[in-house]
């Protein structure tokens, strides 16, 4: 009897997976979100969205980006049939910052580290977690900030932590999630 081999899972397929995973994985790290509950200490979302640009490609920023957007819109709604439109330029917003993190940080690892690379070396493994993780997370971090001050969901005052938190826990994701 022939052994049958498995097909690749098509690309819409993988966008929609990882759409849900970040969905997924964003509700459990929002978990310990601080208020107004948009940034948290930890969150693998970021990291996990990393890996599957890196490893299935570009067209996988759209499930980073419909995955951030259907879990920003989610932080408002305390349940699904609640969801709003109104929101959707906060929750947009936020993605694209989260997708434009995703975009640098798998160019930059690609052009400095290589990819596919085994992480055998110890400046390899290092310069993956350092341009995925603390370089490239300002950018979403920013994003992500500026947003709400925009949006007057935080104070001025309120930036520099939201901006800290948002960053740490991005990095801390990246480091957990990405390799």
């Amino acid at each position: 009897m022939p052994v049958a081999i498995p097909r690749p899972l098509p690309m819409l397929v993988k966008i929609v997976l990882l759409a849900a995973l970040y969905l997924l994985a964003g509700r459990l790290a929002l978990l310990l979100a601080i208020a107004p509950g948009f940034a948290t200490a930890i969150f693998p979302p970021i990291g996990i969205g990393l890996a599957a640009v890196l490893i299935w490609g570009y067209p996988l920023l759209l499930g980073v980006l419909l995955g951030a957007t259907l879990l920003n819109l989610s932080i408002a709604a305390p349940s699904l049939a609640q969801i709003s439109l109104q929101g959707l330029p906060v929750a947009l917003s936020i993605a694209v910052g989260s997708s434009l993190q995703c975009l640098l940080a798998s160019w930059l690892i690609r052009r400095w580290v290589g990819f596919p690379n085994p992480l055998s070396s110890e400046r390899s493994i290092f310069l993956l977690l350092l341009i995925g993780g603390p370089l490239t997370c300002m950018l979403s971090a920013s994003v992500g900030s500026f947003t709400l001050l925009h949006h007057q969901l935080i104070s001025a005052a309120q930036l520099p932590f939201s901006w800290w938190t948002w960053w740490v826990g991005d990095s801390i994701g990246v480091l957990i999630a990405t390799p």
